[in-house]
């Protein structure tokens, strides 16, 4: 990873980050009105989508993630090799990691704990778009522990704090099961195909993103706190995605049940224990 990351363009990193962090910033600063653009009724429950400044400001910075990536992947020494590089699927973690990030700041009022919660971002993002460099057509990173550990801290940790923002939403479960399975599916779907092929692993990504949305709907019922539901689907998508990660490489048996199931009574009774 260090090797590749010798030729990135820091020019047009520090653009990138600096124009997304810049975004996250004026968030805070744009007070517009909330206005209904959608209201439907399906299955008899009325749904509706509201537009406002942080939805936009979301939008945009989805849009900053995106271009950004591609801008740095084209100035990547393997980009002019002709492979298939599949230069979409680098999108998601930044991507998802900066509108995580625009909801994490817009939820916290006091102006030190806000400013504290930036400079993570600014740390964060520019990691984020890092990351991915380094992991330009290096879909097999066995040699490369450092990289796909920081690709799967940046996924789970762009899991819980959307899962979490979703859950505290209180929306209905048509809404907030589709936004957790959406993400789900995105996310697993990015680190399955470090292991397979595009086609397997956007077929695991759905088994994993419908089961996260399916327990969101069970969630729903329950009277949990935010962070109490966000971390509930933040276990079980780290141990959904782990077995089908572990069936990918050959390594699924009987120990590695016991292993996540351990894992996972552990987490429980912490979550449980110590979250408010």
């Amino acid at each position: 990873m260090n090797g590749q990351l010798q030729h990135i363009d820091q020019d047009r990193l520090s653009v990138v980050a600096a124009a997304m962090l810049l975004a996250l910033a004026l968030s805070r600063l744009l007070e517009t009105p909330v206005r209904p653009l959608l209201r439907v009724t399906v299955f008899g429950s009325p749904l509706g989508f509201d537009v406002s400044a942080t939805g936009v400001m979301s939008l945009i910075i989805l849009g900053l993630a995106i271009t950004g990536v591609t801008s740095l992947l084209q100035s990547h020494p393997l980009a002019t090799t002709g492979q298939p590089d599949r230069r979409f699927m680098y999108w998601i973690v930044p991507g998802l990691l900066g509108i995580a990030m625009a909801g994490w700041l817009n939820r916290i009022e006091n102006g030190t704990a806000w400013a504290a919660a930036l400079l993570s971002c600014a740390a964060l993002l520019p990691f984020a778009l890092l990351v991915e460099y380094g992991a330009f057509n290096r879909r097999q990173p066995g040699g490369e522990p450092g990289l796909r550990w920081s690709q799967m801290a940046l996924v789970h940790l762009t899991a819980v704090i959307l899962f979490t923002l979703i859950y505290s939403a209180r929306e209905r479960s048509l809404l907030s099961g589709s936004a957790v399975l959406l993400v789900a599916v995105l996310l697993s779907t990015r680190l399955f195909w470090i292991h397979t092929n595009l086609s397997r692993a956007v077929t695991y990504g759905a088994v994993a993103g419908l089961i996260l949305g399916q327990m969101t709907w069970v969630l729903n019922y329950w009277r949990l706190s935010g962070l109490q539901g966000g971390l509930l689907l933040l276990l079980l998508f780290y141990v959904v995605v782990g077995l089908i990660q572990q069936f990918l490489q050959g390594q699924f048996g009987q120990r590695i049940v016991l292993e996540y199931g351990s894992v996972a009574l552990i987490a429980l009774f912490l979550i449980g224990l110590a979250v408010p």
